[in-house]
């Protein structure tokens, strides 16, 4: 049987997620050479989708189309205000806890532990630390992760469980994802900035599956992830 086939099976593509999903956790791990910069996970979560083929682009002409360029509009004016606004409440709750300066609770300063302990770990400036999560974040993720959670997850289970099964199988694996970054902080992993970035993951995953789904081109959804990071950075 050919390799594409199986792998754009249904029962495959979530098994191949979970494998990537325990892959991206082990390669956060303090002990791991490169940790936590997961490079073999971020290579898979690009070759897979285009070995399988498993996206939808389109012409690139197609992003001015009346109909691509609303969708775009939209959803990027949707993801902006609603996760700005999640962003808001959280960090307003913090400060009405006076939880706001720790860093177990705030998702900021727990990436900052993440940066300074990586720098300590490599032994360059903390600076340097994240130019380099800054390369991942702004060049790979737009490109790795559309290709890997919606282009292939979505994309293949959208045609056997439908669309809202899928968006969310796939917007949970892409919001679990990121809590397996801080994994490098064990013993202290601190799980309510974890939670938070994993909810905050999954409406972004949501959002953008639908503007895939709508827009029919995975450009669309990965300028906006692009643009997103930027404002976010």
């Amino acid at each position: 049987m050919n390799n594409k086939f199986v792998l754009i099976r249904s029962n495959v593509v979530v098994l191949v997620i979970v494998l990537l999903t325990i892959l991206v956790a082990i390669e956060s791990l303090y002990p791991i050479p490169w940790a936590p910069y997961f490079i073999i996970y971020a290579f898979l979560a690009i070759f897979i989708p285009l070995y399988t083929k498993s996206y939808k682009f389109g012409r690139i002409k197609s992003l001015v189309e009346k109909n691509v360029l609303k969708t775009f509009i939209i959803f990027f004016v949707l993801t902006i205000v609603i996760l700005n606004a999640m962003e808001y409440t959280y960090f307003f709750i913090l400060s009405q806890l006076d939880l706001a300066s720790n860093s177990m609770y705030n998702l900021n300063l727990a990436l900052e532990d993440l940066a300074s302990l990586a720098a300590k770990k490599f032994g360059i400036t903390v600076d340097a630390t994240i130019l380099i999560y800054a390369i991942y974040v702004l060049i790979w993720a737009p490109i790795g992760e559309e290709l890997l959670y919606r282009g292939y997850m979505y994309g293949h289970l959208r045609e056997k469980y439908g669309v809202i099964t899928a968006n969310l199988i796939s917007s949970f694996f892409f919001g679990i994802r990121h809590a397996t970054h801080f994994l490098f902080l064990l013993p202290n992993y601190p799980y309510v900035a974890a939670m938070y970035w994993v909810i905050h993951a999954f409406i972004f995953g949501v959002l953008i599956a639908y503007a895939y789904e709508k827009s029919e081109t995975l450009y669309v959804p990965m300028i906006i992830h692009f643009i997103f990071n930027i404002v976010s950075a």
